[in-house]
């Protein structure tokens, strides 16, 4: 698969991000990717469903999809369904023509460009339920087809797919929402990761409310 750049137009025709803001999707995609040479595969994820990971992940890629000269590919990694896939139907129409043919890649996999090209996202066939191991196999044949690679991964609660995954991607992210993930729920998720040598780059604090005027919190 060769794959060329798309233009600044191509870019902003991609949708706005719904829940990252632009400035903080710019200075995560930095950080997860500085000091890197090559791609760079990383992988969200949470102890517990509805912590909002999805849309993290969805969010982050279209920022670097839109404001970086980056080649971006959003997987969707977990049980059938492609609910990212079906996310961008409703946002954008793309025609079946534009999957991408790509060598080695296991059968069930497969990637599609959205909208004009300048993001893709990956589907699985039918109702097939494809297992860590393709997906690790899928992602290291990926990296080398895209510059940053957003893994967006089940919930520890109701698959060990992110486990499986974590020593084959470069950073693990994990998503805990505020006020409402115990702090022993967590640090099973970050200890389940370490212990088979994934490397976590950090945690994101989701869904926070401030109970007091924002403006405030400069002074305390």
């Amino acid at each position: 698969m060769n794959v060329i750049a798309p233009s600044p137009l191509a870019r902003g025709n991609l949708p706005a991000p719904s829940y990252l803001s632009i400035g903080a999707g710019n200075h995560l995609a930095y950080l997860l990717r500085q000091d890197r040479v090559g791609s760079t595969v990383v992988q969200m994820v949470s102890a517990l469903s509805g912590e909002g990971t999805s849309s993290l992940a969805r969010d982050l890629s279209l920022i670097a999809a839109k404001y970086s000269p980056l080649r971006v590919l959003l997987v969707d990694v977990g049980a059938p369904g492609d609910r990212q896939s079906e996310w961008f139907r409703r946002k954008l129409d793309y025609a079946p023509s534009a999957q991408h043919y790509i060598a080695g890649l296991p059968a069930d996999i497969v990637v599609r460009q959205v909208g004009a090209g300048a993001l893709c996202v990956s589907e699985t066939r039918g109702s097939c339920q494809v297992s860590a191991v393709d997906w690790a196999l899928a992602v290291q044949i990926l990296r080398n087809e895209f510059d940053l690679l957003i893994l967006d991964s089940p919930a520890l609660a109701g698959s060990f797919d992110a486990v499986m995954m974590a020593p084959h991607v470069d950073q693990n992210v994990l998503v805990v929402a505020a006020e409402a993930t115990r702090s022993a729920v967590a640090q099973n998720l970050r200890d389940r990761i370490q212990d088979v040598g994934g490397n976590i780059a950090g945690t994101i604090l989701n869904k926070r409310r401030f109970h007091i005027p924002r403006a405030l919190y400069r002074f305390i």
